[in-house]
């Protein structure tokens, strides 16, 4: 019996000690293990719980299984896990020697280990690998070793041996053997303990030697069962159904406990507690994975199991604990003591100025004393109306009271009721509502806030105006807060809570489940949080968010939650009382429920928000996909499921992930599945940004996913780019011959319109030239008229005043007579060939109109006119000799030409007497030269002088036709016509020489 009683001791040492409450969480094959047999537990270095199994591993992510079952393995049974998960390498060992290394958040088969083994040869004797109290037993026909950082521990039976890495010296020790079914061997901080069970002592061996010994009997006693873990390193007592955790501190082996356990998993096996998450888990071999989890929050309920423990409103009594409208008293460890305050009603409880309790029946107000600890009451009568909220200042008492229904009425009405002094004997001022009141609030020294089930009302003490803030939005106002800051929130029911600021309510956005909508009151913390009881859970939320809200409605305010999880015994908080929620000057806040008072202190209630997202995983029509920020997917793919991985094991209501798939302006909330669907996606690349709160400042974690839809080779830019390319060749070639063919149609319409421009040209040309002709004609022919007119007039006046004076006269001698006909003859004679020169010169004007350019021989056109003066020349004693070359043709007129030779020959024969007159041609690059040479009497140098100076200047010269003759007038004027010249020269020693120049 006395060896017992320093274990009595210790226990009820630690009974004393204040254990946090929890709550649990079974998972077995019913909600996502593969199996109910959990042999061990850890977490990696990414934040994920994994789990062996005897049909596959588990990862854990606090909302999701995720099992990998599928190796190429003859079995999927895997036990214990080791290695290093800080180097992110973590093994387990399953039938067979079948070794699974869990790199990168996924499990592979590999085929040996090099640096982590899990059995060494060792002398001709297979040693173990020992690193939990799963792994092996001390049984005496197994051997194990132990690694370490700086050696390894070499033990079979009740010897062991140590050697360090790279050492060939070895160190011996005897330790006592254990035979219980629990290991007497377990590692903490790279420190070997051995329990003794022969002398209670606790061995602490370093390097192959003992250094020390501890005297714990929670380790010793045989009740106690030893949990541990090398790669997580720690160390579990289970202690008729205490569990207390075992550390090495400051030189000293120190055991602490964690929590007492109502109920003990049968065939418990392995053992993980999460301190950030302050989470326990326990796999049991035949009962799958239970969840323990651990909250600041503590519940408290009635102590008699039939009565109801719904609470609508509390009063503080001292500074940890309050007292319900009955005269309960509650701290956080539970019920403390009763007041037994009789017949009230639940929804009010307040201390007047004196520290005395205000209580309410359905007829009077109940005043329980101070002095007697609140057990003595007076009543106080109040025109038989319900108090619903109460408060006093330095002057006076104020109360809102309701009037119950009468006579048929369907609604209550109320009444806001100011008395003088302290008593509520004087009444100073009332207010009358038609609807029922529910809270007040003064919120400066002339104005009052009251709300009713239909509406917010402001009350000016001074003026004694009521003005309504809900007149067109009825709201059922729940409670009234001023804020440190001196902010006015309002909480409603049903419609979430406002904010009254310069004169305006503006309503707070909701939560996204919209819980939030029925707000029952504001707790505001030191930290400048508000906490917002609702009928579904218990809301966090900085007040500086809120107001970003106010001056900024696009601004997204975030709220924490807590539900039954955290420690509530319901998720359904209460309101309706004039103290909706209390805070002791402890500093707890207490919060009435549906079941049960709620105690906390908000400084120390931590919000877990996740750290790590990881998109790496997914499925494209169910086929699963792994991917690393980069997602390739065929086009034929209708569906794909983007995983988001989270490891995060609190609420999960409080992982907010949005996501937001190329230029969309909104940022899309994920579900509670946590996966991003993509249906039907379109080809091309696109790109899917996640984004994950992570405090509660609003700040976010980023992550972006590219996704490639590959295309048809049609859809490629390739393709299009050649197809594109195709067109515009298509379109160059179309254009280019469309050019072509326009070309060549503008060419033809061109040398059409060049031809006919020439011929226009010509015809213009040519008709200039006429022109120019006919004016010369003209000019020439008014000269001709006029030189014909003048030189006519005197040789017709000569035969005209002759023949008068014939007729006058009345005596002519023969003499006389002859001379006057010789006169008249003469002049006949004249004027006749002056007449015939005309009409040649007429007759050869008009057929040079008509005339065509036929070529002719020029030596035939000579000899014809030679034929023509032959006989003349004889009558002369003259000859004509024709020297033209036969060969010689021309295309100049010949009616002209004719002419020319004509008069040019007529003049030679006239002027010639035995003589000979030659024609002979010559022919140049341009021009045809036509000589006509005579021997005759030939023509004076004043001739000469007159037709040469008449053919340059013909136009302007006056023709001395009387003087000179009609002939060679006619010759200049048809050589200016077919634009040909003459040259007179006289012969030596006698004789002229007339050269034509024809252009070919």
């Amino acid at each position: 019996m006395l060896k017992n009683i320093p274990l009595l001791f210790f226990l009820f040492l630690f009974s004393n000690i204040y254990c946090q409450r929890y709550s649990t969480q079974l998972f077995n094959t019913d909600n996502g293990l593969p199996q109910n047999s959990v042999k061990d537990i850890i977490k990696d270095e990414y934040g994920f719980i994994w789990l062996t199994t005897e049909n596959g591993i588990v990862r854990y992510d606090g909302m999701n299984f995720l099992v990998y079952k599928n190796f190429p393995l003859s079995s999927q049974r895997f036990t214990y896990f080791y290695g290093n998960p800080n180097k992110d390498s973590i093994f387990t060992t399953g039938d067979y020697g079948a070794n699974v290394l869990i790199h990168k958040k996924s499990p592979k088969v590999i085929k040996t280990i090099t640096k982590y083994p899990n059995i060494i040869l060792k002398d001709n004797i297979n040693y173990f690998l020992y690193c939990s109290n799963y792994s092996y037993t001390t049984s005496h026909d197994i051997n194990f070793f132990m690694n370490f950082k700086k050696g390894r521990y070499y033990i079979r039976g009740n010897s062991m041996a140590y050697k360090e890495y790279h050492s060939k010296v070895t160190e011996d020790l005897k330790i006592n053997p254990s035979y219980k079914n629990t290991p007497s061997i377990f590692a903490v901080d790279e420190l070997l303990f051995h329990i003794d069970d022969f002398s209670k002592k606790i061995w602490k061996i370093e390097k192959g030697k003992i250094t020390d010994s501890y005297t714990i009997p929670l380790l010793t006693d045989s009740n106690s069962s030893i949990f541990w873990s090398k790669i997580n390193n720690q160390v579990f007592i289970l202690n008729k159904n205490v569990l207390y955790t075992c550390i090495y501190s400051k030189g000293r082996l120190e055991v602490s406990r964690l929590a007492a356990l109502d109920k003990i998993p049968n065939n418990l096996i392995s053992i993980y507690y999460d301190k950030f998450y302050k989470k326990l888990y326990l796999g049991s071999s035949t009962e799958g994975l239970e969840v323990i989890n651990f909250s600041e929050f503590t519940a408290v309920k009635r102590d008699t199991p039939k009565s109801s423990s719904v609470f609508y409103c509390t009063l503080p009594y001292d500074d940890s604990s309050v007292i319900t409208p009955a005269g309960e008293i509650y701290n956080r460890n539970g019920f403390v003591q009763n007041k037994n305050f009789k017949n009230t009603v639940l929804y009010f409880i307040d201390y007047d100025d004196s520290g005395n309790i205000i209580t309410s029946n359905e007829k009077q107000l109940m005043l329980y004393q101070k002095g007697s600890s609140y057990k003595h009451f007076s009543s106080i009568f109040t025109d038989k109306n319900s108090l619903k909220d109460f408060f006093f200042d330095e002057k006076s008492y104020y109360t809102l009271t309701f009037k119950p229904k009468v006579n048929g009425s369907l609604e209550r009405s109320g009444a806001l009721s100011i008395y003088h002094g302290k008593r509520f004997r004087s009444l100073e001022k009332k207010f009358l509502f038609n609807s029922e009141p529910t809270r007040f609030k003064k919120i400066d020294d002339s104005s009052i806030l009251v709300g009713t089930i239909k509406g917010l009302y402001k009350i000016s003490l001074k003026s004694n105006k009521i003005n309504n803030y809900t007149a067109k939005n009825k709201l059922s106002i729940r409670d009234i807060i001023k804020s440190k800051d001196g902010n006015i929130w309002i909480t409603t029911l049903g419609k979430g809570f406002y904010l009254l600021k310069n004169n305006r309510l503006l309503k707070m956005p909701y939560d996204p489940d919209e819980n939030i909508s029925s707000a029952h009151t504001l707790l505001e913390d030191d930290n400048g949080f508000f906490w917002i009881p609702s009928n579904n859970g218990l809301y966090k939320v900085l007040e500086e968010q809120l107001l970003m809200y106010y001056r900024n409605p696009n601004f997204k305010v975030h709220y924490y939650r807590f539900s039954k999880e955290a420690g509530f015994n319901t998720n359904e908080f209460n309101g309706g009382g004039n103290r909706a929620g209390n805070k002791l000057k402890n500093g707890e806040f207490v919060l009435p429920s549906l079941n049960g008072l709620v105690f906390f202190d908000p400084l120390k209630i931590k919000s877990y928000y996740p750290g790590f997202i990881y998109v790496e995983r997914g499925a494209a029509d169910g086929r699963e996909v792994f991917f690393k920020d980069h997602l390739p997917l065929k086009q034929e793919t209708k569906r794909v499921d983007i995983f988001i991985d989270v490891p995060y094991y609190a609420n999960p209501s409080n992982v907010i992930i949005q996501t937001k798939l190329d230029d969309e302006q909104n940022w899309e909330i994920i579900g509670k599945d946590r996966k991003f669907t993509l249906t039907n996606p379109r080809y091309g690349n696109h790109i899917l940004m996640i984004r994950m709160l992570i405090s509660d400042k609003g700040k976010f974690v980023y992550k972006k996913i590219s996704i490639t839809i590959h295309p048809y080779f049609y859809q490629t830019l390739w393709f299009k780019i050649f197809i594109f390319s195709l067109l515009l060749l298509l379109v160059y070639f179309i254009v280019r011959w469309r050019i072509s063919f326009l070309k060549k149609k503008n060419h033809e319409l061109e040398e059409i319109v060049t031809l006919r421009t020439k011929n226009l040209s010509d015809t213009v040309e040519n008709l200039e030239i006429t022109k120019i002709k006919l004016h010369k004609e003209i000019e020439q022919q008014k000269k001709l008229i006029g030189t014909i007119t003048h030189d006519i007039t005197t040789p017709v006046k000569f035969i005209s005043l002759t023949s008068k004076e014939i007729l006058n006269s009345e005596k002519f001698d023969q003499v006389r007579t002859e001379k006057v006909l010789n006169s008249i003859y003469k002049s006949s004679y004249q004027l006749y060939n002056f007449t015939l020169t005309l009409k040649e010169y007429a007759d050869i004007y008009s057929h040079y109109r008509s005339d065509e350019a036929v070529l002719y021989s020029l030596y035939e056109l000579v000899e014809e006119k030679k034929v023509l003066f032959d006989e003349i020349a004889e009558n002369n004693d003259s000859i004509i000799i024709n020297e033209v070359d036969r060969s010689l043709s021309t295309q100049i007129s010949k009616n002209i030409l004719a002419v020319i030779i004509h008069n040019l020959l007529d003049n030679s024969v006239k002027y010639t007497k035995k003589g000979t007159i030659t024609i002979s041609s010559t022919l140049e690059t341009e021009n045809i030269i036509l000589l006509i040479t005579d021997t005759g009497s030939g023509m004076d140098e004043q001739k000469i002088e007159y037709y040469t100076k008449l053919q340059d200047n013909i136009e302007n010269e006056k023709l001395l036709l009387q003087k000179y003759g009609m002939g060679l007038h006619l010759v200049l004027q048809l050589l200016q016509m077919i634009e040909s010249k003459i040259i007179f020269k006289k012969n030596e020693p006698k004789g002229t020489s007339f050269t034509l120049i024809f252009k070919k």
